[in-house]
């Protein structure tokens, strides 16, 4: 029933004697190993006990302990140091056994008191601490080896079963303490090491400092090999293909795994009936990423359900992230999506916003997505949710598993299936995932397929719900979901393919200046184009209406590559931005000048429209910079006649603006004019 685990590296041999002594009179322990972890004089065999003996150069309590875990076979695990006396009755330690069995506890402190023998008697000194005492537990293998065991990072003593507790509790397992006398420590002298406060100071920053749950290093410092043990946190599933630029993709896309904030998962990629001359060459895609851990599974026949299902059931993770192989996963993104299960209590899955980005047109799109309820699946087809975003526990995709008679869509099959079963599948709020659109997508080459098969799906459905359920869908108000952590340019161009899109670099008007540039008056003259850092520059207009704002904008298109190589040059400077030409020759509501606000008694001097910036600034005299800088505004428009307005200001008095009319009109033929609300032309006296 209770697996015993004794760690254990030159402890005293009496002292080791008297706690075995009393394991071995207690039934309800079936096993107890002993972990001798590189003792200078080898245990050698012990009566009633399995000893496991491993070689390391330096005492790793966390390690030893994982050891132990490892090793045993039962479910409900206790480990006890080798100074421990554990005098509770069998059936008080039976029923707390089948407390952790049953679930009602994860991990049980059995508080321990201090003592030193006197004389030949037991002399009680002291209660020792209760919400993380390591020397004495009785916890759920599962559970320990679910979040990576106890933290190989404490090598000798302290903190290790504080930090495990911590994580217990974060990850919404529940800890608890049995408070009795019969649970005795004998007194010791510190470790060389630790009476010098060498590593306890350590322990102690890390302990505050480091608030994860998931440990990716059972086993650091000793030979101990068991690679099974302790299987990862995270199975990512993909399957694949054979088809152009695949080689390419695939390596952005485990370019994204390796610098995940967690490391604690396999890579599972199944080949999706590729042909075996063009199959993928493991030993090739291990030397490539060495960082991490790759399965190859081979599947004769192609069928992506069917791929995925043979993931899940080689997974060896607690948990599954469906991944596309030509998708990129920004670092945070598993982090975040089991921070979303301690939050979401009894959740079966989460999934995330993401944004797509066209190899065709350069376009980026972002999509927040929607809940996984019901409601919204039968309520809509399409961007309710990725599948490349999903993250489930492995238990919910081996019990609902992809329907293998589905050529496409099995994965809005599976999300309403889950969804009528019950399962808890929380949005994150967060985005975290690229996915890439190209040609050879199934997306691109069999969207009609994808259509119709979500359609088929929901229609089953509904018809077998009837038409009260349907009544009562279509009448519940939807929600919309808002998602937090949004990745500004900068940060997606760093995670973009270095060869994709057109962008370029804008350059705001106080930093045009810092660098030397006329931003108002570089355009005339002929001198259509101005250079800093290397490139050139002319001038633009970002944004529209009131939002419209000069920029200086860099005249050669650059790939995300290039752009983030011209960045540093920047780094010092703040109104440094960047757009992409898909974002610029991209219809948006534009406004006219009925937009236009002016307050009562009020007037704008405003020129006529130019059909660009370079235009504009080309025909202004020099006389608009008695206006100063900070009054030049800009306003774009698209209707009746496209083109942007100069504006310099608005008046309340005749005089004032009788003033601004005529130096902005000095040298010109009379571009500026005064108006009123809505844009319409008028000053006070009515010309």
């Amino acid at each position: 029933m209770i697996s015993a685990f004794i760690p254990f590296r030159d402890w005293s041999i009496e002292r080791l004697g008297a706690c075995l002594d009393r394991l071995r009179d207690l039934p309800s322990i079936t096993e107890i190993i002993l972990v001798d972890f590189g003792s200078a004089e080898p245990l050698g065999q012990v009566e009633g006990c399995r000893v496991v003996r491993v070689e390391s150069g330096r005492w790793c309590l966390s390690e030893a302990n994982n050891i132990g875990i490892a090793e045993a076979s039962n479910d409900v695990v206790l480990k006890i140091d080798a100074d421990v006396q554990l005098l509770l009755p069998d059936d008080t330690l039976a029923g707390l056994a089948r407390s952790v069995a049953d679930g009602q506890a994860d991990f049980v402190n059995l508080q321990a008191t201090d003592f030193d023998y006197i004389d030949g008697r037991v002399s009680r000194k002291r209660l020792r601490p209760s919400w993380g005492e390591g020397c004495c537990n009785l916890f759920s293998r599962a559970a320990v080896i679910e979040i990576g065991g106890f933290d190989t990072r404490y090598f000798d003593y302290g903190g290790e079963d504080n930090d495990l507790c911590q994580r217990l509790r974060r990850y919404g397992r529940r800890v608890d303490v049995f408070r009795s006398d019969m649970v005795l420590h004998e007194r010791h002298p510190y470790s060389d090491a630790r009476a010098q406060g060498q590593f306890t100071e350590d322990h102690k920053k890390t302990l505050l400092a480091d608030a994860s749950i998931f440990r990716s290093r059972p086993f650091r410092y000793s030979d101990y090999r068991n690679p099974d043990a302790f299987g990862p946190a995270i199975t990512v599933a993909i399957a694949t293909i054979d088809r152009t630029n695949r080689a390419d993709h695939l390596a952005y896309c485990l370019n994204g795994l390796a610098g995940q904030t967690v490391q604690d998962f396999e890579v599972v990629i199944c080949e999706n009936g590729t042909p075996e001359g063009a199959r993928l060459d493991l030993p090739a895609l291990q030397a490539a990423f060495p960082m991490l851990d790759i399965r190859l599974l081979t599947l004769g026949d192609p069928s992506i359900p069917t791929a995925r299902n043979r993931i899940t059931d080689a997974a060896r993770g607690f948990y599954i992230a469906v991944h596309d192989d030509d998708d990129f996963s920004f670092p945070s993104r598993f982090e975040d999506q089991l921070d979303c299960f301690t939050t979401h209590e009894g959740a079966h899955g989460c999934h995330s916003s993401w944004i797509e980005f066209d190899e065709s047109t350069g376009g980026l799109k972002s999509f927040i997505g929607q809940s996984r309820d019901i409601n919204d699946l039968l309520r809509r087809q399409g961007k309710v949710s990725l599948h490349g975003t999903g993250f489930y526990r492995r238990d919910a995709m081996q019990r609902i598993r992809y329907d293998e008679s589905l050529v496409l869509s099995s994965d809005h099959h599976l999300h309403t299936r889950m969804a009528l079963a019950g399962l808890n599948i929380p949005h994150t709020r967060q985005f975290h995932v690229l996915r890439r659109l190209h040609g050879a997508s199934v997306s691109a080459t069999g969207p009609e397929i994808q259509r119709d098969v979500s359609g088929r799906t929901n229609a089953a459905y509904k018809y077998f719900m009837g038409g009260s359920f349907l009544a009562a869908v279509r009448a519940r108000k939807e929600k919309k979901l808002w998602s937090a952590g949004f990745p500004t340019m900068r940060e997606m161009l760093s995670y973009l393919p270095d060869d994709f899109g057109a962008f370029r670099i804008d350059l705001d008007v106080e930093t045009a200046l810092a660098l030397g540039l006329d931003p108002i008056f570089g355009a005339g003259g002929g001198a259509t184009e101005q250079e800093a850092g290397g490139l050139a520059f002319v001038p633009a207009y970002r944004g529209y209406g009131y939002d419209t704002r000069l920029v200086l904008r860099s005249a050669k298109a650059l790939t995300a590559g290039e752009v983030m190589q011209r960045l540093p040059e920047y780094r010092d400077l703040r109104g440094v931005d960047v757009v992409s030409d898909a974002e610029l020759s991209s219809d948006p509501a534009l406004r006219d000048l009925g937009a236009l606000v002016v307050a009562q008694g009020h007037r704008r001097v405003i020129s006529r429209p130019y059909p660009d910036m370079t235009s504009a600034l080309a025909a202004l005299p020099r006389s608009v910079l008695g206006f100063g800088l900070g009054r030049i505004n800009f306003f774009a428009v698209n209707h009746p006649e496209e083109g942007v307005h100069v504006m310099l200001g608005t008046y309340k008095s005749v005089t004032d603006l009788e003033h601004a009319l005529s130096m902005a009109n000095a040298g010109t033929t009379g571009d500026f004019i005064a108006v009123s609300n809505g844009g319409k032309r008028g000053s006070f006296n009515g010309n």
